[in-house]
């Protein structure tokens, strides 16, 4: 069974990269809004917890629970129900048929080491990260209002190095979250990204927090190269147009 919850505290979540995620939105917004809403799968009793924020889709099991492969049809049927844009949820929630109406993504975890340096780290102009990030377009209002919300509040940051960019999404549990890592096409090749990924990971370990990012299989190389060592694989799935 998949019910809304009027009133979610996180407690009983299990320490992974998607439960943090989930953790994030509640961090933000709580349980007040329509656009980021909390639901509880249970049998019997609770043993998972799905976040819906502004047309994504994060579901993680707790600890110690068994999943049915009635579970996993009853969050396909969910999905199903609420055409999100995107699924993030670890393979143990996934039917092995994926989800009808979507495409099925590969990605590669890696930990981002810290360099010895943040010198040239600079906290960058939103609208510059944005135009470098979503080049092909994307909802600037949208992504401006959460973004900044998140970075007021201490949760995100934004971080560049000459006209690299990154997001750091969510910082929680000791970890952080790196996304939306980008240069301009005119400045690729000139170790822009990799000083800023060394040395925002720098400034994050001093606060005793350890970087990580994921990374699509025909980027990954680029961070191996890097010398970040690679920890996990898992799929997320993004809606066909």
């Amino acid at each position: 069974m998949i019910k809304l919850l009027e009133q979610f505290d996180g407690s009983d979540l299990r320490k992974s990269h998607y439960s943090e995620a989930i953790l994030s939105h509640l961090d933000a917004y709580g349980t007040g809004f329509d656009f980021c809403r909390f639901y509880e799968v249970s049998e019997k009793k609770r043993i998972g917890i799905i976040s819906v924020f502004n047309g994504s889709v994060t579901t993680d099991f707790l600890s110690g629970a068994k999943i049915s492969r009635a579970v996993c049809r009853e969050i396909a049927e969910f999905v199903d129900f609420q055409q999100p844009y995107s699924v993030e949820l670890p393979r143990e929630l996934v039917l092995a048929k994926g989800f009808s109406g979507y495409s099925s993504k590969e990605r590669v975890f890696f930990d981002v080491p810290p360099s010895g340096s943040a010198d040239g780290v600079t906290v960058p102009d939103p609208e510059a990260v944005f135009k470098t990030v979503y080049s092909e377009g994307g909802d600037y209002g949208l992504w401006l209002t959460d973004t900044m919300r998140r970075v007021n509040m201490g949760l995100s940051r934004l971080c560049g190095y000459e006209s690299a960019v990154l997001t750091v999404r969510f910082m929680r549990g000791g970890s952080a979250y790196i996304t939306d890592v980008a240069t301009p096409p005119e400045d690729r090749g000139r170790g822009y990204a990799a000083k800023l990924l060394g040395g925002v990971s720098a400034l994050l370990a001093a606060e005793g927090l350890s970087a990580y990012l994921a990374a699509p299989p025909e980027s990954a190389g680029y961070y191996r190269r890097l010398g970040c060592p690679e920890f996990a694989l898992d799929r997320i799935f993004i809606k066909k147009q």
